[in-house]
């Protein structure tokens, strides 16, 4: 009989201890979206086995798979843990807006590039006149804005003609490291999104690319294309949604 109370008793405390640990350890409340977009508001306690373990409001635990959380919330547990990329999972990497005017001096490129608003290209309709907004800007690329060029595809009208714009592409005038081409993404092209920035690394037609996650409202994809040999970025693709038809 003792021997049993005394196992009991060792059990209670093991379990107070680990109960004591996650308490410790748990994050505060953050927001956590799934693949298919679900939001639940719960606190990081660990990652075990693949599993996550999250502590609700109510002080509820539950558990997830990684495969069922976004990127932005892997890249999150795995800053958090130091954990490296999980089989299977793609890489990711995450990057909070450049603030320090001293640190924003060390890029180069960055310097060299005017910034714009890119909605309001993005808005932009009757694009085959040459005497309209987008003309001029690829007209002016490199020497008003500083890039080496920039290309831009539209969507065709019932006419035939240039309608609102489906994509564009601004070339960097030198290849960049991925950390000063989202700092070029974020404030040249005056792109608003939620910091820090998740950017999820792809191939896209046989090309390396970063991806940049939860892109605004009005942009379908942003892409941060590699050159192949250098691995830096090469040039910033920008897609936006086709226009809703009438």
């Amino acid at each position: 009989m003792r021997k049993v109370c005394g196992i009991g008793v060792v059990m209670v405390c093991l379990a107070g201890g680990v109960a004591a640990q996650e308490e410790a350890t748990a994050e505060a409340l953050r927001e956590w979206t799934s693949v298919n977009g679900n939001v639940v508001e719960a606190a990081f306690v660990r990652e075990e086995d693949g599993k996550v373990f999250l502590r609700l409001a109510d002080g509820k635990t539950i558990s997830t798979s990684r495969e069922k959380l976004s990127p932005n919330d892997l890249a999150w547990i795995d800053t958090r843990t130091g954990a490296a990329p999980k089989a299977g999972d793609a890489k990711t990497e995450s990057f909070t807006l450049i603030k320090s005017q001293a640190e924003k001096l060390k890029l180069e490129t960055f310097l060299t590039i005017k910034g714009l608003i890119i909605r309001t290209y993005a808005d932009l309709t009757n694009n085959h006149r040459e005497d309209k907004s987008l003309a001029f800007l690829l007209r002016d690329a490199n020497k008003v804005y500083g890039w080496a060029s920039i290309t831009a595809e539209c969507y065709p009208l019932p006419n035939g003609q240039k309608g609102k714009v489906k994509a564009m592409t601004f070339y960097l005038p030198t290849l960049v490291e991925l950390r000063e081409a989202v700092q070029i993404m974020r404030e040249k092209l005056r792109i608003v999104m939620p910091d820090p920035v998740v950017m999820k690394e792809i191939r896209e037609y046989g090309m390396p690319a970063w991806e940049a996650q939860n892109p605004p409202d009005y942009i379908s994809r942003i892409l941060l294309v590699k050159d192949s040999y250098a691995g830096k970025i090469s040039r910033i693709m920008v897609s936006f949604p086709a226009p809703e038809k009438n």
